[in-house]
């Protein structure tokens, strides 16, 4: 609810944002504060150019306003800031989501800057402040679509919540125990009432 005061979204399209943003992945790679700060400042003026760190990143971040905010974002830079295929990019995004694998992060973290300075001449420090983005994503992020899903989920729950209060609560009610369903013994046994 902070983020969402913070940013104030006016449109469905930044609904995303706001479920992805309170991950860990974005939080760690310090996606946060710039895009919050970036946000507000673009509401007061909509002429404000949000920075990229890198011309190569700015189509795959002009979304987020130059931050890492998705889970396949992190496969967008590494493919068009370092280099990557494909296949290479979702094996770091697979290093990085389930196993986390320290000696495979790192493995990764070589070839990128590497990646970076051949693919798109980056300087070391800049490919490192890149490669830092996105190593917070060893910690947890959503993928787009995954966001997009709960965003609108909470939307039109907030929307039924606010003009039909009742009716919404009275839905509520008669789904518990909200999708978990008991035993089969509870069933049988409800079923012989």
């Amino acid at each position: 609810m902070q983020s969402v005061r913070r940013t104030r979204p006016a449109k469905r399209d930044e609904l995303p944002v706001q479920v992805a943003i309170i991950r860990p992945g974005p939080i760690q790679g310090g996606a946060v504060n710039p895009y919050i700060e970036r946000r507000r400042r673009l509401r007061e003026d909509p002429a404000y150019k949000p920075p990229c760190l890198h011309p190569s990143l700015e189509p795959v971040l002009r979304e987020t306003l130059g931050t890492i905010i998705f889970q396949d974002q992190v496969m967008e830079v590494a493919q068009a800031f370092c280099g990557f295929s494909p296949g290479e990019a979702d094996g770091l995004r697979r290093a990085m989501s389930r196993k986390r694998s320290e000696a495979a992060i790192g493995r990764y973290r070589e070839r990128f800057v590497a990646g970076a300075r051949q693919h798109v001449g980056a300087e070391e420090t800049l490919a490192g402040t890149v490669w830092e983005m996105v190593a917070g994503f060893a910690g947890f992020g959503f993928p787009k679509a995954h966001s997009a899903a709960f965003g609108l989920l909470a939307y039109q729950s907030t929307w039924l919540r606010v003009h039909y209060g009742p009716e919404f609560v009275c839905a509520l009610l008669n789904e518990q125990p909200m999708g978990f369903y008991p035993p089969d013994s509870l069933v049988h046994e409800a079923q012989r009432r």
